[in-house]
């Protein structure tokens, strides 16, 4: 596990640092059209949507002794497309490749890849420096599990933080200067 640099000059610490991070190294890849952020069964309700979108959702975040740890899960997605199969000559013949009559193998080879440059830019970058991924990065496949005819990976890992701040910002209890 990589060490945190405590002097960077943003505080990722804060929930909204951690998102635009990961808004801005999704919507810079080339391959990404759209990025959004929040729950993954939300990731696909505008009317004419780009793709392949990419989504993050934190979904918790535990207080430790000078670190703050993000469970982070990335979504990168496409929407599957029936491939073009057709019949040859008079018998109707119809060559269908093993992975199917949808894209839906292609559409993971290209999601996986992307989630690759993603972490691997998050693991590398010096502009990275202020937080480490902390576990073992566990990415999933889905098709047809928000329903709404997405395919992709889910990428699911913790993201540490150093957390120096003081013991409490404020003197919650007025007649204590503990603080």
């Amino acid at each position: 596990m990589a060490d945190f640099v405590a002097n960077n000059s943003k505080n990722f610490t804060l929930y909204y640092n951690i998102l635009e991070y990961f808004r801005i190294i999704m919507t810079n890849h080339p391959s990404i059209a759209r990025v959004t952020q929040g729950d993954n069964f939300d990731i696909d309700t505008d009317e004419f949507p780009k793709y392949p979108l990419g989504n993050i959702n934190i979904t918790n975040v535990r207080f430790q002794d000078k670190v703050t740890s993000y469970n982070v899960q990335l979504v990168v997605a496409d929407k599957v497309k029936l491939k073009n199969n057709e019949s040859v000559g008079t018998t109707n013949f119809q060559v269908v490749p093993f992975e199917g009559s949808d894209d839906t193998v292609d559409i993971l080879s290209n999601t996986l890849a992307i989630l690759n440059d993603l972490i691997s830019f998050t693991r590398k970058s010096e502009d990275a420096v202020a937080f480490t991924i902390d576990t073992e990065i566990v990415c999933t496949p889905f098709k047809d599990d928000f329903d709404n005819g997405l395919c992709g990976w889910l990428a699911a890992f913790d993201v540490r933080v150093l957390n120096q701040g003081n013991a409490c910002l404020f003197n919650l209890l007025l007649d204590d200067n503990n603080c």
